[in-house]
Parts: C-alpha cells; structure tokens; sequence
C-alpha cells in the first residue's frame, strides 16, 4: 500500500503541465488542428472549442500550424486558388471566389479588438445585359462581441464601408449587420423619421465637449468632483443653397454704340404734258426739271447695368440654441484646526458646510457664458445654481481571496518529490545501512536446567492424574499451581462452593484409595 501510494503521488507529481494552444476554435479550425496535432504525435487535450497542449511545446506548435495557416479563422480565404484545378466549371470557380472573399472579410472584420466571432454571407447576382434588370449585390454579417465590449456606431459604419468597398457594386445600403443577439447594428437612415444615428452620436459628442468645457474653467477654482454641468443643443442639420442677383441702375456702362448716316436726292418731272409727248418717234422739247435731297442719321447706345451674383450654401450641423444646467458645490470649512483624519482632511464630524455668495456664483455665470459661446439672439440660457452636494460613499474594496486550494496544490506538486524522496531515506535507504553497518548478533545458549526433586515430581505426577480425572468427570479445577498457598485455599472454596457435586466426588475417591 506504502509502494503504491508513493507511486501515484511520484507520477502526480511528474505528470506534464497543459496551457492553451489555441481558444474559441470553431469546429473546422478545430479539426483541422487535431489532425496536424496527431501527425506531428504531440499529446493534446480538446475541451469544447478549446485545444490544450505541454506547456514548453506551446510556442513551437503555433509557429509550427501558423507555418501550416492554422488556424484559418473566419474561415477559408483566397488560399482555395493556391492549387490549380483544370477541371473545375466555371460554377464553381465563382462560388469558390464568393467563398474566398467572405472568408477574407470575416478575417479582415475579426482583426477588431471588439469582435470575438464573424461570419460574412453575400449574394452577388450574376451580370445582366440591360442596366435596368440589374440586381444590387447585397451582404449580410453576423458578428459576436466578447463579454462586456460594444460596437460604437462610427465602427459600424466603418465595418459597412469596408464591405462595400470590396464588392464591386455593392452599396453601402445593403449592407446589414446583426450581433449574436439578434439585434440590427446598422440603423437605416430616413430623412422623414428625424435625425440619424450619425447626427444622434454628433449632437451627443458637441454636447460632452461643451460640458468638458465648463468643468475645465471652474474646476480649477472651485475644486475636483465639486462641479457638475449637463448640456442641450438644438443643432440644426438642413443644408439651404442661395443664390442671389443684384443689379445697380445708377452704375450704367456703355456696352456697344451704333451710327447710321443716309443722304439721297431725287429729280421732278419735265416737257409737256399729255400724250404727244409720250409718242415714239415724236421730237420733244426738252425742259429742265427740279431736284429734291434728302438726308437721314441714326444713333444706336446700348448700356450693361452692374450686376453681382451672390451664391450661398448653409452650413450643415448649425446650432440653434443652447441650454446649460451648472450645479456647484460650497465650501467646507473645519470647526476644529487639528480635526484631520489619517489622510489630513478635515473629518466628517468636524466639518462645516457654508453656501457661496450670489457674486461669486454670477462671476461664475459669467465664466460659463463665455466658455460656450453664449448668443442672446439664439435665445441660449445659463443656468448656475449652488447647492450642497451630497457626500460620496466610501467605497470598502475588501482584500483579494487567495485560491489556497490552488495554492496548497501547486505547492503539493512541487514538494511531492521532496517528500517522497524523504520517505525513501527512511524507509529504505536508512534500514540497509543500519543492517550493513551493524554486527550480526549471535544468541546465546540457553542454560541446562536443574534436575527436579522427588518432592516436585511426585506434584506433578499428581497434578497430572487430578487433570486426568477432571477430564474424566467432565469437571474444570481452579488453577493452582505457583500461586500462594492463601490464594489457592481461596480459589478452592470458591470452586467446592460452586461446585459441590464435583467436590463430594473427589473426596469419594480419596477414602477409596485410603481404603484400598
């Protein structure tokens, strides 16, 4: 039993110690890493999706299945065209392609600190010969967060860019990201709904910053932790364009200018009236008629009236109004000058609460109307209101417990061959030595015995008829033998007491032998 325990507590103590090769596996990877596990002839131990080897082979396995490209992780990726396939349809070059491609996506998603799992699934309609009988390709990704970490909205959408950015065609629109949850990580947008998630995220950051603002420039002189601000913006996404054009009649320029001249002249008639004087062939008198001129001039001006073309696009996210809620703490001031606790500040019992003046507080209005930019014309209100804050529960962050079951294990494991070792010296080792060390002992002879007296053998004779006959008579006498003579008187009373049909017996056979 010694053996066998020493035995088991030996190989507990000298069995190999297992640390993690690889964690959160899915069942391809794991597999897959198994088999190289099992050709290389390393020992290995597979809980759920995670892999266990020896401690000091961990580094040397993961270079040597990195080597291998294990694991693959979101599955597997452009290698799938690394062996040429001559005989492959040209189906199944396009399917094996849309496969690479979500398992490149979902390695490239996955490099997220955020992300523990991902899975990319796309649907790339095939090319149509008329634009309008067109699918848009879509895509659908499934991601599962680590415990306790989200997904901000801006990384979302830089999740939804990437995608569309590597599909050809592929609009940011259709893309859809779920979590493990089932829950809709991109929100659609919807002009007519209200403001996006991006125009949510923006006002909400315009509002921390002016917040931070305000606890910058009173923090410092009223003290950390005593300054509390909370901002509203009403921010104003429309984006107007305007254009505008005026013309000034006073500033006249003369464009281009024009002038026409025309001088004519025309001759009267002359001879006689009538038809003789229109006959061919018939001589007339010749008369000197009369002659008439004339004279015409144009002028033609044409202005250009000044004009200025005024061109204007309204700004995107202006704000229209602000509101700002500031919440200030007073002064505390020690009754006693040497009531201090451990760490020097005042003790709570010995501290008095005073409120501030109304000039201090509008100075401190001030200080906030101007940290933000305060416009009366926006109709902006300030608000700085003193009032006692209440104290902060010290919080008792009790000591760390010690695993000493873990602790008493891992010692255990450690001196174990200390013990055994130990054990060894002084149960084994400590026993030869002694024997080979130490001189045999020889026993002595017993010494011859004396002869017995006739006195003495005739009681023993006589002792061994009275047995004799008390085994004849089926009786028990009391043990005589060396005891003292008042002892033995005193056990025979007893025994002729108890037994007296016995006792008449023996005396029987006394007289008889007398007799005889």
């Amino acid at each position: 039993m010694a053996i066998a325990s020493l035995i088991l507590i030996i190989s507990w103590s000298q069995a190999p110690n297992y640390q993690v090769l690889f964690a959160n596996l899915s069942e391809s990877d794991a597999g897959s890493i198994v088999n190289k596990l099992q050709e290389l002839k390393e020992p290995y131990k597979l809980t759920s999706n995670t892999i266990l080897v020896h401690s000091d082979r961990v580094y040397d396995l993961r270079l040597k299945l990195a080597a291998q490209g294990l694991p693959q992780g979101g599955g597997i990726g452009f290698e799938v065209f690394d062996k040429t396939n001559f005989q492959i349809t040209d189906f199944m070059q396009k399917l094996n392609y849309r496969r690479a491609l979500e398992g490149e996506l979902s390695r490239t998603i996955l490099s997220l600190t955020e992300i523990d799992r991902a899975r990319v699934h796309l649907a790339i309609p095939e090319k149509s010969l008329f634009i309008k009988e067109q699918e848009p390709p879509t895509a659908s990704i499934l991601v599962a967060l680590k415990q306790g970490r989200t997904l901000s909205q801006s990384q979302v959408q830089g999740i939804v860019h990437l995608v569309s950015s590597s599909v050809e065609g592929l609009n940011p629109k259709n893309v859809t990201i779920v979590d493990n949850k089932g829950e809709l990580l991109t929100k659609p947008v919807d002009d007519f709904v209200g403001l996006t998630a991006t125009q949510l995220e923006y006002q909400k950051k315009f509002e921390r910053d002016i917040e931070t603002r305000i606890k910058d420039i009173l923090e410092p002189v009223i003290g950390k932790s005593k300054v509390q601000a909370r901002v509203a913006a009403d921010i104003d996404f429309s984006r107007t364009d305007k254009t505008e054009e005026k013309f000034d009649p006073e500033s006249q320029v003369a464009r281009s200018e024009q002038s026409t001249k025309e001088k004519s002249t025309t001759m009267g008639p002359a001879g006689v009236p009538g038809v003789q004087s229109n006959l061919p062939g018939k001589a007339t008198a010749q008369a000197q008629g009369s002659q008439t001129q004339a004279q015409k001039q144009s002028e033609t001006i044409n202005y250009e009236i000044s004009k200025v073309t005024n061109h204007t696009q309204g700004q995107f996210g202006t704000v229209k109004k602000l509101s700002a809620a500031v919440l200030v703490d007073g002064i505390y001031t020690a009754s006693k000058a040497d009531a201090k606790d451990a760490k020097g500040a005042p003790a709570d019992k010995d501290v008095k609460y005073t409120a501030r003046a109304d000039e201090e507080i509008k100075r401190y209005e001030e200080l906030v109307k101007k940290a933000i930019g305060f416009t009366v014309e926006r109709g902006d209100q300030v608000a700085v209101i003193n009032m006692q804050f209440e104290p902060e529960a010290k919080e008792v962050i009790p000591p760390p417990q010690r695993d000493y079951v873990q602790d008493g294990i891992l010692v255990a494991k450690y001196l174990a061959p200390l013990v055994v070792a130990l054990l060894f010296l002084l149960f084994v080792v400590r026993p030869i030595i002694k024997t080979l060390t130490t001189p045999p002992h020889i026993p002595k002879t017993a010494a011859l015995p004396y002869p017995k007296t006739v006195a003495e053998l005739e009681r023993e004779m006589k002792k061994k008829e009275e047995l004799a006959k008390a085994e004849e008579w089926n009786i028990s006498l009391p043990p005589s033998g060396d005891l003292p003579i008042k002892r033995q008187m005193n056990e025979w009373s007893q025994w002729v007491m108890s037994n007296p049909a016995s006792a008449a017996q023996i005396i029987k056979e006394w007289i008889e032998g007398e007799e005889a």
